[in-house]
């Protein structure tokens, strides 16, 4: 084919290249998006192992508690003051010795029940007023070991224990500050 002018034309399709196909996109390396959420997952993975070993060893008086509680049956001599033994050691681990160690009677109850969250408290301290009073009976009545052993074993599963870093918080806002402990000495030298 020839132009009017006298130049031969050529096909302009013809001189068109051919579409470019992107190299397949490899997986490595990979990109920084994905070095972020493989180190997020890392995190949250070892955050989350981290959690349950603590939790872990933070229960383990607790089901120690309860198999020596399973350990009890009714035909032990004295099992109201067996029991009460695990419940004291159990509370010792947990709360500060020197504030559990010396209750008894009355305030070892009302301790128990105030470790207690509220929706346990009310069903349990019938149960655990029978406990306190066959410890000091001349001699325990069997037929009251079910519910004492279930209240004790219910109080173990249940009770509230506030986190170290929350009760020294509690008590640094408890502490007087120094300039409150200077302003009192002031006042009692004026």
């Amino acid at each position: 084919m020839q132009t009017a002018q006298g130049m031969p034309q050529t096909d302009p399709l013809a001189q068109l290249k051919d579409i470019h196909v992107p190299n397949n996109v490899d997986v490595w390396p990979l990109d920084w998006g994905w070095w972020c959420l493989i180190a997020l997952f890392l995190a949250g993975a070892i955050s989350l192992i981290a959690y349950l070993v603590k939790k872990h060893k933070f229960n383990k008086p607790r089901r120690d508690a309860l198999k020596l509680l399973g350990s009890i049956s009714s035909a032990d001599e004295n099992w109201p003051m067996q029991i009460n033994n695990v419940l004291k050691r159990t509370a010792v681990t947990y709360f500060k010795p020197q504030e559990v160690a010396g209750l008894y009677g009355n305030s070892w109850h009302e301790f128990l029940l105030k470790t207690l969250p509220d929706r346990h408290k009310n069903t349990m301290s019938d149960s655990l007023s029978t406990l306190h009073s066959q410890q000091y009976a001349p001699k325990c009545d069997n037929k009251h070991f079910d519910e004492c052993s279930k209240a004790a074993n219910a109080w173990v599963k249940h009770f509230k224990v506030t986190s170290p870093s929350k009760s020294k918080r509690k008590q640094a806002s408890q502490k007087p500050s120094p300039l409150d402990q200077q302003k009192s000495q002031e006042a009692t030298h004026a």
